[in-house]
């Protein structure tokens, strides 16, 4: 995959370039299981550069059951948000701090997505949510794309002038068959001043006041200016239908970009709300297995993944934001990194996620359902039972 095609608007990054590696001393074989699309390539671009260790690519589309015995991997790529879960098990390798300095260490990498606690993972890629648009649109109703997007009424005053146009539909994005749609929600909840959990991860705080103004900011926003037969697109759909000019403004992550050609598409930061800016950072992180059995070559794989040419061909192959700050060169995406948030690195994530993602699915059943945004009182009832279900979780790990 190209990230950007000739004539493709240059949105959010160029591929990074960098040395020739060494050459290692032994024909080796490592395993690497992954979930982006385009890793395979990557894989491809590792051996070409290194043609005595092969890498045997297995896809993988959920959190591993298991990291151990003669099937398991050498390396493993995983969701930011699973590497705690997956950590506790003990089936990952500690880098050690000099591993750290080989890589370039801490520093080398963008703040937000090293990952917290004992290292474990080295940051690969990042995801993020930004704003696309439609710039022919908004310079056809005279709106400086500098300002749209600047804050959630500034995004609300835009969407509703296209509206008021009938020009094209203002917005697109997907409900229930989102791809994440906790993280979806989260960046409005933290905008209210909200939050998932308390700060010690041991309570849900997704039903207090502040966490549902912002979940209820977002569910407004698809039900005043989103189509229902849109809402009921997964990502992938709703991606693609932006691109074939269906609406005028998405929120997306950096592959978009690899979606869209033409002048007529602009990106902007993803807008700040009514305390401050706080985005939503998430991405890949590579792990190595701790009992493989070519540990060397599996590091010297993350060490080139993770290094200035292997950034280059995520760039290329992923169409994803490099995690190496120097193979990421300004835009929306860079700009917007100092905002970044995570979420929560808890042992308990993935149950956590599940609760949410069923609940936050509802929401968006009861839009298309009535064709307008559901009521607050029936949302903080959802909501508290979110915080239950997610209490019942917490209290399982």
């Amino acid at each position: 995959m190209r990230w950007l095609a000739p004539g493709a608007v240059a949105l959010l990054l160029t591929a990074a370039c960098g040395g020739q590696p060494n050459a290692p001393s032994a024909a080796t074989t490592i395993k690497f299981w992954y979930l982006s699309n385009g890793a395979t390539d990557v894989a491809k671009a590792f051996h070409a550069a290194h043609p005595d260790i092969d890498v045997k690519a297995t896809k993988i589309s959920s959190l591993p059951s298991s990291l151990t015995g003669a099937n398991a991997p050498d390396v493993v790529e995983l969701s930011k948000d699973w590497v705690a879960a997956v950590a506790n098990t003990g089936a990952l390798h500690e880098f050690s701090t000099d591993e750290v300095q080989s890589i370039g260490g801490k520093s080398a990498f963008v703040p937000q997505a090293w990952p917290t606690g004992k290292t474990t993972s080295i940051p690969w890629f990042i995801d993020t949510r930004v704003v696309y648009y439609r710039a022919d649109v908004l310079k056809e109703l005279n709106i400086d794309p500098a300002n749209a997007f600047s804050n959630w009424e500034a995004f609300d005053h835009t969407l509703d002038a296209i509206k008021i146009s009938k020009k094209i539909s203002p917005l697109g994005i997907a409900g229930r068959n989102d791809s994440n749609p906790v993280a979806s929600f989260a960046p409005w909840i933290w905008e209210a001043g909200g939050s998932l959990v308390s700060d010690d991860g041991t309570k849900p705080t997704i039903n207090q006041s502040a966490s549902v103004d912002g979940v209820d900011e977002y569910q407004r926003f698809g039900g005043r200016y989103v189509d229902a037969d849109v809402l009921k697109q997964d990502t992938a759909g709703v991606e693609s239908m932006f691109a074939n000019g269906k609406f005028a403004v998405t929120i997306a992550g950096p592959s978009l970009a690899t979606k869209l050609k033409g002048s007529q598409f602009g990106v902007q930061q993803f807008p700040p709300g009514h305390t401050g800016h706080a985005v939503w950072i998430g991405g890949s992180n590579l792990a190595i297995v701790k009992n493989s059995n070519q540990a060397s070559a599996a590091f010297g794989f993350v060490k080139w993944l993770t290094g200035s040419e292997g950034q280059g061909a995520v760039a290329t192959n992923i169409g994803m934001y490099p995690a190496l700050q120097t193979a990421g060169p300004a835009g929306p995406i860079k700009s917007q990194l100092a905002a970044g948030r995570s979420l929560p690195a808890l042992v308990a994530w993935p149950a956590l996620e599940k609760s949410m993602r069923t609940d936050l699915g509802k929401i968006w059943d009861e839009v298309i359902a009535e064709g307008q945004p559901m009521a607050k009182d029936l949302l903080q009832t959802l909501l508290d039972k979110t915080a239950a279900d997610m209490q019942t979780a917490l209290g399982q790990t």
